[in-house]
């Protein structure tokens, strides 16, 4: 740990010096790589729209707010309206202009996106959809191959567009929880130089540098990259918290033969954050009695945990591949990823032991590692049999996880001392180091292939059969020990099927049924049965739903049904597979541009999430961490009497939550209010973006609870503020 202390202090002024080289560098050489760069009209969307997020001057927000199309995995690229499932984006304008700083805030205008917890105050954050949360290990993925995100956040600034399959991903993806599947997909190359850079603000000191550089070398049908640089530095909304974080990213393109390309895209990032904790946790869900209750929420600033607890994460991700547009009707593809997570643990557990506030601070020391490899091929292609018109999907995957632990299970545990919520004291410190030996915990190995025809039957109806075939092996180990404790192993068939009415070309109604094999949660560090793993559940879902499109508007309605096995730590703090959980409900949203000058975004969800066929006491109760209601509002306005200006407004409303599988306690509804404003203009001939915004606008006190047992602080009203710079 000491050694990434004195690395990251080191590692700041070398970013602030290539951001610096990178403006010298589009200084000098802008003009011949203009020289060299085909004019704007042979730039793509995606450029176009790149090259727009910082050039926008008031109306018009609604186009770079809603994408029209998603990759969905095995189907490939497809128009949204032309997928039968529901599917949010996040795009880079909309996180920028919002200036969001996790992926909680990248979909805060998505009504089926719950948060769980605050990347700030507790471990990392992390989202709910449709009450379900999303697979750490499976529903994570860059470019669509996979990668690990065990307890930490991405950085925002690599992505053109984060995307969100809502529900099973079995066919689409392979193994993974039900909750959904997030596809962070790399910003790509410009075909013209691109610079921007930009400054930022987080209250109480947090400040954030970025740099966004593109271009092409070498003319048309050169070598293109972009390349991102971000630093943040500084102390956060949470009294004696603090958060120093570097990232990377570079993305290079370079057509091989007119009909042949290759990609490469890679992230770097490395984050360390101090004054955080893994949890608040009642004392009946570690085993202890009486029973307490939870108690009133806390100002999300206030200090619970100690100054020197908390995590360090890092990311390695790079992928590549190939793509050969056979004929002007098929293509295909290979690529391959490797992605690597390490996680040095000094947070803590904070066991309430009375319903005065009293707790117990539990650290827990140690170091972990996740390693992720696969391979895949794709065969894209149209045909047409007599009337009907194919549209076909062809591909396999081999991909691999190894999950490394702190030998002993996080033997180095340790008690800071006791004391109570609303005045947390100060515990010394005892400098334990944090070992980085690890074992070989657990292995995850699949091997799959798959295949779907989407028929065209008319202008007006379609529909989608696909089917993977995967053999998953998962073994789990003890430490020191080569032979495995446990071996699951599955061939499961995962299908999928859909059928498509459109009755006019804007619309689409569509119905859909979707299988996922989940590999089954471990044990949390603070079971008994801390990380044993258990056998694969089979989730389903069924989906009934709308989605049209328009140039000032659009909407997407999904009635929805997901069975999914049930797992929660017991009274006998016991993490244990027992039962079903359904959840059903209604996921309603809009984006419209109103009178010109008003855009809209957001929406409202509906959902029943109950237990069945469980364990007496948790038979027939609400899902934990499943709101009924939630409902979302974002508005801007773009004054017309000042070209340039956009005001903003935000709101979100979450129902009440149960904390545990049996009901015992609930955490209240909670709504927050988000003010902002925006001004474009131009300094010397260059566009100037000037943001800021409070969050969080009455400073709402509220907890956040995910898995069944833990609790984290709501994100406290922040004042945050950027200026970006584009050459």
């Amino acid at each position: 740990m000491n050694a990434f202390h004195h690395a990251l202090p080191k590692a700041s002024p070398l970013l602030r010096r290539a951001i610096a080289a990178g403006i010298l560098l589009a200084l000098v050489h802008g003009a011949a790589w203009a020289g060299d760069a085909p004019d704007d009209s042979s730039a793509t969307p995606q450029d176009a729209k790149q090259l727009g997020t910082v050039t926008v001057t008031g109306s018009g927000s609604l186009d770079l707010y809603r994408s029209n199309e998603a990759s969905t995995g095995a189907l490939g690229q497809r128009s949204l309206l032309d997928t039968p499932f529901s599917v949010g984006a996040a795009t880079a304008d909309l996180i920028q202009n919002r200036q969001a700083l996790d992926i909680n805030e990248a979909f805060a205008t998505d009504p089926g996106v719950t948060p769980l917890a605050s990347g700030y105050a507790g471990e990392a954050s992390g989202i709910a959809v449709r009450g379900l949360p999303v697979d750490t290990l499976n529903g994570f993925k860059m470019d669509g191959l996979s990668i690990p995100n065990w307890g930490s956040d991405l950085p925002l600034e690599p992505f053109s567009q984060i995307e969100l399959l809502k529900g099973p991903g079995g066919f689409m993806y392979g193994f993974g929880a039900p909750g959904g599947i997030l596809n962070f997909v790399s910003k790509q190359p410009t075909l013209q130089p691109y610079a921007s850079f930009t400054l930022g603000y987080l209250s109480n000191g947090v400040l954030r540098e970025a740099a966004d550089l593109g271009g092409t070398l070498g003319g048309p049908g050169g070598w293109g990259f972009r390349l991102n640089l971000a630093h943040e530095d500084g102390n956060t909304f949470v009294q004696d918290g603090h958060i120093r974080r570097n990232a990377a990213s570079l993305a290079v393109t370079k057509d091989l033969t007119s009909s042949l390309h290759w990609h490469f895209n890679s992230i770097y990032q490395d984050r360390d954050m101090r004054g955080t904790y893994y949890g608040i946790i009642l004392g009946q869900d570690y085993g202890m009695s009486p029973p307490v209750r939870v108690p009133a929420p806390l100002p999300g600033d206030q200090r619970v945990s100690q100054p020197y607890t908390g995590y360090a994460t890092s990311f390695r991700v790079a992928n590549t591949g190939l793509k050969w547009d056979i004929a002007p009707d098929w293509s295909a593809s290979v690529d391959y990823s490797n992605a690597r997570q390490t996680r040095e643990n000094r947070d803590s557990a904070l066991i309430l032991t009375d319903n005065q506030g009293g707790y117990t601070d539990l650290n827990y020391l140690g170091y972990s590692v996740y390693n992720y490899q696969q391979w895949q091929g794709m065969l894209n292609g149209k045909f047409e049999t007599g009337a009907l018109q194919h549209q076909v999907v062809i591909g396999a995957s081999w991909q691999a996880l190894d999950e490394h632990y702190p030998n002993g299970n996080f033997a180095s545990q340790q008690i800071l001392g006791t004391g109570n919520l609303f005045d947390a004291p100060i515990f010394a410190n005892p400098g334990t180091p944090v070992s980085r030996a690890t074992y070989l915990a657990e292995t995850t190995t699949q091997r799959t292939v798959f295949a779907s025809d989407t028929v065209n039957f008319s202008s007006q109806w379609s529909a989608l059969l696909g089917l993977r075939y995967a053999s998953f092996i998962d073994k789990e180990y003890g430490p020191g020990s080569s032979v495995p404790n446990a071996r699951y192993q599955k061939t499961p068939l995962t299908p999928t099927a859909a059928l498509i009415y459109k009755p006019v070309a804007s619309t689409s109604l569509y119905a859909s049924y979707v299988e996922s094999l989940e590999q089954a949660s471990s044990a949390p560090q603070t079971a008994k049965n801390a990380y044993q793993t258990f056998a694969p559940t089979r989730s389903k879902q069924y989906e009934l739903g709308a989605k049209t499109e328009h140039d000032n508007w659009s909407g997407n309605l999904a009635l929805f049904r997901v069975q999914r096995g049930l797992q929660y730590l017991n009274n006998d703090n016991v993490f244990v597979q027992d039962g079903q959980t359904r959840y059903q409900g209604i996921d309603a949203s809009a984006q419209a541009t109103l009178a010109s000058n008003w855009t809209l975004l957001g929406g409202v969800m509906y959902l029943d999430a109950t237990n069945v066929n469980a364990a007496v006491g948790v038979d027939g109760k609400r899902a934990y961490g499943a709101p009924r209601w939630q409902g979302n509002l974002y508005l801007e306005y773009a004054v017309p009497q000042l070209p340039g200006l956009v005001l903003s407004a935000g709101g979100r409303y979450v129902g009440n939550e149960a904390i545990e599988a049996d009901n015992s306690n609930f955490i209240g509804a909670y709504h927050t209010f988000d003010l902002g404003a925006r001004y474009a203009t131009t300094l010397d001939g260059h566009a100037v973006v000037w943001r800021a915004g409070i969050d969080n606008l009455t400073n709402e006190k509220y907890w956040l609870t995910s898995w069944g047992f833990i609790l984290n602080q709501g994100t406290p009203r922040t004042v945050r503020a950027s200026v970006t710079f584009t050459l």
